[in-house]
């Protein structure tokens, strides 16, 4: 049943004159008509584009000319035809001088191969687009501040090129093959690649047939720990072979208190390599540390590598703070490898080592990366934090030293997966807040860290910079196994969800409510102005209901799929897409009528806020948050209330002490319903969200 807000009541709003919902007259909260279908579109990225992917090498774009057939050798006439009968023991004796020839060929051939060096794949030159991925969010917590806004994630990690469907206004029959009736159709072309570096080269077996997989995921207590284990894996490579050791730190911001912490604990790594490491092996340069700083730009703290390890801490001490906000963490990698790999004996063993808390900004540069280290034989460690759950932010507490006012800046820490799995709304607000941890590694780490048989060292998530005391949970690798991302190309990721019903359904439905999906948060206390833009808003409820209703029947129209995938993690990503869709619908009903409430009550002159707005003291808005409290009637939500629970719960049980449970269970704790509180911050809130530290 819809609730309707009386010409009356608009009347008292003063929206009496105000068209709402394309018709004149009074203003309907509800409107039994239905609003029309909103074109939605594949979103662009936020603040500028994303850097450019190498563009394919002229050799690759030449076409290859057809060979000429060889001719067939003329015989001179007259000339005698030589014929020759050979014993079997003659035969015999050339069949294995020839393959003790070709055996011998092919060991030669190795060894020039290596002689050779590998391919420099790092000295092409990349144009990097300046963006500003640094968005200034609301608070998610009690606290209420601005919901700024903010740029979601797109389909693809951030910065990767879109393999996602193309989007379109049209109506079409709900079915495996076409979408939302009356809402979009959806076209699934073959995934584009154009962006990502020839696959036939990224693709091959670099190692001789040797391939060896990395450690995607090792949990450590801290940074003592992980250096400890690092010490180590120094010391088994320095066992077999001379090594060069690549320090690669990440210098943004939000890395100030890592850097401290590194420093702090160096010495470990220091005192561990001095007792182990013979005094003849130092003297002869058998083990050699270079220390490099990168952001927004690459900084060589030694132009040579060294062994004294007293210059290293000194090196590090000189470790810098980039306040530009960005992290081209795979073109430090690739620009590195290039400017080194002159310097550095052929017989020495590389490894990189990479501090960071983010996953970079120029994710879709991953293969260029790879494929300089796997070229190189290079060894990639890195010392990172957990991704965040199917989605790319982290935020950050940063206190106005002014006003007082609390901004949430991101960082992208995620997704886990060469593709979004996740609803990227909450239900309630235009993306997600929960920061739900994910237990793996950010894609991109993770297979630079696969395909070079390194380790990724999980460090706890206690940041002096967030608004987590206490850290996120580390999940058991042993639970956590199988479900894990697929850590191939993002093109062979694309191609394996477009060739399955169950898993294209789904990458449509997150394209279809990314960015597009999700309700204002923010309303102001005049009632004037307050009834114009309820007004405006509810068109938009009525709409993403009809189209979580159109997603419910498609998602259970899915469910024998969901029984045949064999992939556990890929079930699990459908029973927690099923539940969320039934529980956002119970949201909708409840901001519906969350508004509804606030109408009546402005109508009765009871919507006043504590603190009014005062000119240039005190800025005041109405907020709708997520909350326990059940406004809409009973015969629209109980059934659908029970619906939502059941299923949630059912994803609790089905996947234990998982992400997928963690968040479930977080949907039902913090409410299924809707309610409005009071907001205040100074009246320059928006103006000074530019002077945030970009971190």
């Amino acid at each position: 049943m819809s609730t309707q807000i009386a010409r009356s009541d608009a009347d008292l709003l003063g929206t009496a004159g105000t068209p709402a919902s394309g018709s004149p007259g009074a203003v309907e909260a509800i409107p039994t008509t239905e609003a029309p279908a909103r074109s939605v579109g594949t979103s662009p990225p936020s603040n500028g584009s994303s850097p450019p992917a190498p563009e394919p090498s002229s050799a690759d774009a030449k076409e290859a000319k057809p060979a000429k057939p060889a001719r067939k050798p003329r015989r001179r006439r007259g000339a005698p035809v030589w014929k020759w009968d050979a014993p079997s023991w003659g035969v015999s004796l050339m069949v294995h001088l020839a393959v003790l020839m070709a055996l011998a060929l092919m060991a030669v051939g190795g060894q020039i191969e290596q002689l050779a060096g590998p391919i420099d794949a790092g000295t092409e030159e990349n144009s990097l687009a300046d963006e500003d991925l640094t968005a200034i969010l609301a608070d998610p917590s009690d606290e209420e501040p601005e919901l700024a806004a903010g740029d979601p994630t797109s389909m693809l990690a951030p910065g990767a090129p879109s393999a996602t469907p193309a989007i379109r206004t049209a109506t079409a029959e709900v079915s495996e093959s076409k979408s939302l009736s009356g809402m979009i159709d959806i076209a699934v072309p073959t995934p584009s690649t154009s962006l990502i570096p020839s696959t036939g080269s990224l693709n091959r077996d670099l190692s001789g047939g040797r391939r060896i997989s990395g450690e995607t995921g090792r949990p450590t207590n801290g940074y003592d720990e992980a250096l400890d284990q690092l010490a180590r894996e120094i010391l088994a490579h320095l066992a077999t072979s001379r090594v060069t050791v690549l320090w690669v730190f990440d210098e943004s911001g939000s890395m100030k208190d890592d850097q401290r912490m590194i420093r702090d604990r160096f010495d470990r790594v220091i005192n561990e390599l001095r007792i182990q490491v013979p005094t003849d092996r130092r003297e002869a340069g058998d083990l050699e540390h270079a220390i490099i700083g990168f952001g927004e730009k690459i900084h060589y703290e030694n132009s040579r590598p060294r062994g004294d390890l007293e210059d290293i801490r000194q090196a590090i001490d000189g470790l810098r703070v980039d306040e530009s906000g960005f992290e081209y963490t795979m073109k430090a990698v690739f620009e590195t490898l290039a400017r080194y790999s002159r310097i550095i004996e052929k017989d020495r063993k590389v490894l990189m080592v990479l501090i960071t808390d983010e996953s970079g900004d120029d994710g879709d540069l991953v293969e260029q990366a790879r494929l300089a280290m796997v070229n190189r034989g290079v060894t990639a460690y890195v010392l990172g934090r957990q991704s965040m759950f199917g989605y790319n932010t982290v935020r950050l507490r940063y206190k106005d030293p002014v006003t007082g006012d609390i901004y949430w800046p991101t960082i992208i820490r995620g997704p886990e997966s060469a593709g979004l799995e996740m609803l990227q709304w909450d239900g309630l607000w235009k993306d997600r807040h929960d920061e739900q941890p994910s237990g793996f590694a950010p894609y991109e780490l993770a297979r630079l860290v696969k395909d070079t048989g390194g380790i990724f060292f999980l460090l706890p998530n206690e940041e002096e910079l967030r608004n987590r005391p206490s850290g996120e949970k580390a999940y058991p690798f042993e639970t956590l196994k199988e479900y894990s991302p697929d850590y191939s190309p993002r093109a062979d990721y694309a191609s394996r969800v477009a060739q399955s019903d169950l898993r294209k359904t789904m990458n449509e439905i997150i394209q279809l409510t990314d960015k597009d999906f999700g309700f204002e948060r923010h309303f102001p206390v005049n009632p004037p102005e307050l009834g114009q833009k309820i007004a405006q808003e509810l068109p938009r409820v009525e709409a993403q209901l009809r189209a979580l209703r159109e997603i419910e029947n498609r998602l259970r129209s899915m469910e024998s799929a969901r029984d045949k995938e064999a992939n556990r993690r890929w079930q699990a990503n459908y029973d927690l897409m099923l539940a969320q869709v039934v529980a956002f619908q119970i949201k909708a009903y409840e901001y519906r009528a969350c508004l509804a409430e606030m109408v009546n009550l402005a109508n009765q002159g009871k919507l006043k806020p504590k603190n009014p707005p005062i000119p240039n003291q005190r800025r005041t808005d109405w907020v709708i948050n997520h909350s326990g409290k059940k406004k809409a009637p009973a015969a629209e939500t109980e059934k659908r209330y029970a619906e939502a629970t059941q299923l949630l719960n059912e994803v609790i049980e089905r996947h234990p002490d998982t992400p997928w449970a963690d968040l479930a269970q977080l949907t039902l704790n913090r409410g299924l319903g809707c309610d409005w509180s009071e907001w205040n911050v100074h009246p320059d809130y928006d103006k000074r969200a530019a002077l945030v530290p970009k971190y």
